[in-house]
Formats: structure tokens, sequence, C-alpha cells
């Protein structure tokens, strides 16, 4: 698990391969995990690890194959030629950001290691936050696109037509909101691959205190003080906490602000839909990254509590875009100017 092999589609059959890959693991298990690996966990790892690496290149020729074949049919409508190929471009980085994950977790000192040479953890390295962010960024974009695909800039130029300039002033005020909200979501995503990076779940297990704290003893107590940030479980888990807990009140805050008269009412039906979706999805989660915590993170509600970061990120990507007809500048507002100009 410890090496990035391309022929990586089954898990070893007999107890000494088993024996033999764990032994491969078990030093940096020891001094990177929070608490200790048997056997049998590193046997359900090692296929979860599996899994997750053929789903990545059944994705990548589930994604490839087709746009291959529509270039050289030139299927592929201009606009969206451009976010594709970053969307290929992304895919390819997180790949190579995933096997360098691999790679460099255990070497001896500088030096690239064998398969014959003992294993030696160096510490946090950032690779996990960095593959979670080009993850987040390729779903962002397949999203946004999508949606593009669904509802084109002429029907928001439509429905922008059709209010005053006081409900649009009001709808610009929602959509600018909604920008920041989408931010602090994504933001709060990340904060939580950096507990996920430190096994940070394992400690802490209790809520709204951290312990007998509600804000815990030696939160800088590692130098330089920056590391603490990263490396440190006690800041980095408050840091998430405190970002969770603030995404909620924020959404529930901005929803409120949408829930007006006088733009609800003028809302167009899938902004309305993607508002109350994305409202329950924030709720959701903070609830089930809750109960996760105290179940002592099982890896079921580990799963479904990333599933959950998606569907948030997805249905504020999904209210952001079904508002763009509220935002002035941009591609939105050289599409008005081109359609102002052959009225006149």
């Amino acid at each position: 698990m410890l090496y990035w092999k391309q022929r990586m589609w089954r898990s070893p059959e007999t107890e000494t391969e088993w024996h033999n890959e764990f032994d491969i693991y078990r030093d940096f298990c020891s001094r990177s995990q929070r608490t200790p690996m048997t056997l049998e966990d590193f046997k359900r790892s090692y296929k979860w690890e599996t899994t997750h690496r053929m789903l990545g290149q059944l994705t990548a020729i589930t994604f490839l194959g087709p746009l291959a074949y529509f270039v050289a049919k030139n299927k592929i409508p201009t606009p969206v030629q451009a976010p594709l190929a970053l969307v290929a471009a992304l895919g390819a980085t997180q790949l190579f950001v995933g096997r360098k994950m691999v790679e460099e977790n255990i070497t001896p000192g500088s030096q690239k290691r064998e398969h014959d040479e003992s294993p030696t953890f160096e510490g946090a390295n950032f690779f996990l936050p960095v593959h979670s962010a080009f993850s987040l960024a390729n779903f962002s974009l397949l999203i946004w696109t999508g949606l593009g695909m669904i509802s084109p800039v002429s029907r928001a130029i439509t429905v922008r037509g059709l209010m005053s300039p006081g409900v649009l002033k009001e709808m610009g005020e929602v959509r600018k909101h909604v920008v920041a909200m989408t931010g602090l979501a994504a933001t709060t995503i990340f904060a939580g691959s950096l507990v996920a990076e430190i096994d940070g779940g394992r400690e802490f297990q209790t809520f709204p205190k951290m312990g007998k704290r509600y804000i815990p003893r030696g939160l800088f107590e590692q130098t330089p003080w920056t590391r603490n940030f990263h490396d440190n479980v006690a800041l980095v888990q408050l840091d998430h906490r405190l970002l969770a807990l603030g995404t909620l009140v924020f959404y529930a805050t901005v929803f409120r602000k949408a829930r007006k008269t006088s733009v609800w009412s003028n809302l167009p039906e899938d902004a309305k839909k993607a508002l109350n979706l994305a409202m329950v999805a924030v709720g959701g989660q903070v609830v089930m990254g809750v109960t996760m915590l105290v179940s002592e993170v099982p890896t079921p509600l580990a799963m479904v509590h990333q599933s959950g970061a998606a569907l948030v990120l997805g249905s504020s990507l999904w209210a952001l875009h079904a508002l763009r007809f509220a935002h002035p500048g941009g591609m939105m507002g050289a599409a008005v100017a081109a359609a102002a100009s052959k009225v006149s």
C-alpha cells in the first residue's frame, strides 16, 4: 500500500503475503497513526486503498475515452472546450499528487526508498490536503460546466430582463453572500482534510467541549509556531470546529436574507431549490460531523461525512449559478451587452 503499483487490481491472497505487506507498512503506521493497527485493520485499509486506486483509474478512462472521441468528431461546443481541457489537466495533476503522496510518505532521509529498505516516517507533508483540494476543484468545475450546459447564459439574460432595477439590486446582494458562503464552505472542507491528514478525529471525541474544556490547552506548544496549524491536533481540530459552526451560522444568515419576501418571490425556482438544498446539506453535515466524532470516527460515517462535504459545495455552486443573472460583470455582462446591441 506504500508503493504505487500500476497492476494493483487485487489484494494479497495468502497470509504470508499479507504479513509481508503489513511488515512494510507497520513502521509507518506506528509513527503516524494515533491508534494501534492490527493485521485485520490493515487488511480493511488495504482493500479500501485498492478500491480507491481502481476507481481513480476507471474514472480517468471513463472521462478521457469519450472526450477523445468527441474531440476527434469535433462534437464539443466551443464554450465547454476550455473547461473540459482544464478538467483533464486538474485530473492529471490530482493523479500525480496522489501518486507522490504514496511514494513520498516514507523515505530514508532524502533518498528514494527501495522495497528492501527500512521505512522511516518524516511527518505530515500536505499531500492529502492538496490531493483533496484538486479533487474539490475538479468537482466544482464539473458541476459549474454541467450547469452551464443545462442553463445557458441566454436563460440568465431572460431572467434578468424580467426584473426591476430595485429587485436586481437585492438579488445582487444575495448573490454576493452566496459567493462568500461557498468560499467559506470550501475553506471548511480543506480544514477537514488537515484533520484527516493527522488522524485528528481520534482525539477530543466530545462535543461541544474538547475534553473538559471548550478551548483545549497546548494550542501553540509546537515550534515553530506555524507548525501548530497543521500538526497540532488540538489547534487543527479546533479550527475545523469553529469553521464548521461559523459556516452553519453564515448559511442560515444568507438563507434568511434570501427568504425575504421581496427576494424569495422573485427568485427562479432552481435558485430556491438550490438554496433549500444547501441549507439542509450544511445542517446535516454539521450533525454528521459531530455524530462521527463522538462515535470514534467509524469508517462508514466518515465516508458519509466526506460525501456530505461534496453535497454542501455542489448545492452552493448550484445556488451561485442560478443567481448569475444578478451579476452584471464578466461573461454575463458581455452577454447582456451583446443582446442589447442586437435589439438596438
